[in-house]
């Protein structure tokens, strides 16, 4: 029977969204679920039908991400992408994901990103690893500010009709201050606070600042531990935001003070988080995961590379190399520097040679072209060329995403 590739009506949208729970190995809807679902759209979402059962999906929420120089670039956050088993190795994913960047392409979104479920499956589709989160422990015996951190504000817990306004209000001013950061919109927030059937998931506090505005939200779990009767519990992080140093700071003292903890456990942590240059004995905090976050594919080589700002002054070549969008393939000047870029196609010979995967992977400036040179991923044309490109792309602090989609 013909395998038929379409999108997704309204009055088929359940049948789609079945069919991503069976192809992700789920029965039931989790509630403590944290992905936006909700904000999925019939428009963006793709489905593969066997006889009028859905056997494969795709999907795509519109973001916008924040770029080096503070830009805000249209982006298809990329979910959704299953086949089922009995479907497997007949193509279906290639088929999904050409008609999928087809249509990121004729809406005018210069990029693609994903959260990937596998690392192998992305990287032929020109997608490359832009940001990266760490997760790490602290033992509260050891869980306190040097120096000692002094706040002019309050932390207050909140229900959840305060905490879906209090953390837009606080997250909306991060967003386009955090270079890899996704805009999330208003619709976002009430359902991740959303109640479960036997109360709040979650506990949520709120910093305010002097003059009573939220500056910083934390949400976190207490896990039961009490060995031989004595409390030491597990006081998991699920996010904290805060829009500046000192609120942050005021966050965690909160944090840290927290009765009957044992150890202290944070994930979807900066890799070069600020934390642990705060500690009395940094050693303590330690790191237990470090992986792969936000992945990005560049479809407009141009606009793409003209929004953002670099670290020089500089003009380089870049001869990308993209199989799955011949488009893209050539060589392109990148006239940059701190006030910003252009970026056209050009007939001078390249600097640099790199795949498309790789231009992804470049794009946010978290991933030096040295790491990727040196990794036999990048090929230097010229001399000195790896070493420029490092000084045009990267960025301090390291590009961050703290977004499940």
């Amino acid at each position: 029977m013909d395998l038929d590739l379409g999108s997704v009506h309204d009055d088929g949208f359940g049948d789609f969204l079945l069919a991503v729970q069976a192809g992700f190995g789920r029965t039931t809807t989790d509630e403590s679920d944290e992905y936006p679902a909700h904000l999925l759209t019939p428009d963006r979402s793709l489905a593969v039908r066997d006889g009028g059962r859905v056997v494969a999906t795709a999907g795509a929420y519109s973001f916008d991400l924040t770029v080096p120089g503070g830009a805000q670039l249209p982006m298809a956050g990329v979910c959704c992408v299953t086949v089922h088993p009995t479907h497997r190795r007949r193509g279906l994913l290639r088929r999904m994901v050409d008609a999928q960047l087809d249509d990121v392409a004729a809406r005018g979104e210069p990029l693609a990103g994903l959260t990937a479920s596998e690392a192998s499956i992305y990287e032929r589709f020109g997608y490359g690893t832009a940001t990266f989160t760490t997760r790490w422990e602290l033992e509260s015996d050891h869980a306190r500010l040097q120096p000692t951190p002094v706040s002019n504000g309050s932390v207050r817990i909140v229900d959840a009709a305060a905490a879906a306004t209090a953390a837009h209000a606080v997250y909306s001013r991060i967003a386009p201050t955090r270079v890899g950061e996704l805009a999330r919109p208003a619709a976002w927030w009430p359902r991740l606070f959303r109640p479960g059937e036997r109360g709040p998931r979650f506990f949520t506090v709120v910093h305010d600042g002097p003059d009573g505005t939220p500056d910083a939200f934390a949400r976190y779990v207490l896990e039961d531990r009490w060995p031989d009767g004595v409390a030491a519990n597990t006081l998991r992080v699920l996010e904290i935001q805060a829009v500046d140093a000192e609120a942050e700071a005021a966050m965690w003292s909160y944090l840290f003070g927290v009765d009957l903890v044992g150890t202290i456990t944070a994930g979807e942590r900066p890799v070069d988080d600020p934390l642990r240059w705060r500690l009395p004995d940094a050693r303590r905090l330690r790191v237990r995961q470090l992986r792969d976050h936000l992945w990005v594919r560049v479809l407009d080589v141009a606009t793409a590379l003209s929004a953002r700002t670099y670290g020089a002054h500089d003009a380089l070549v870049l001869e990308v190399v993209d199989g799955f969008r011949p488009a893209n393939s050539g060589r392109w000047l990148l006239d940059g520097g701190p006030d910003g870029a252009t970026c056209t196609r050009t007939d001078r010979a390249a600097d640099l040679v790199l795949h498309a995967a790789d231009l992804g992977a470049l794009y946010l400036g978290g991933v030096p072209a040295s790491t990727l040179a040196a990794a036999g991923r990048v090929r230097e044309i010229t001399s000195g060329a790896v070493a420029r490109g490092d000084a045009l792309f990267l960025v301090q602090p390291s590009p961050w995403c703290t977004t499940h989609f």
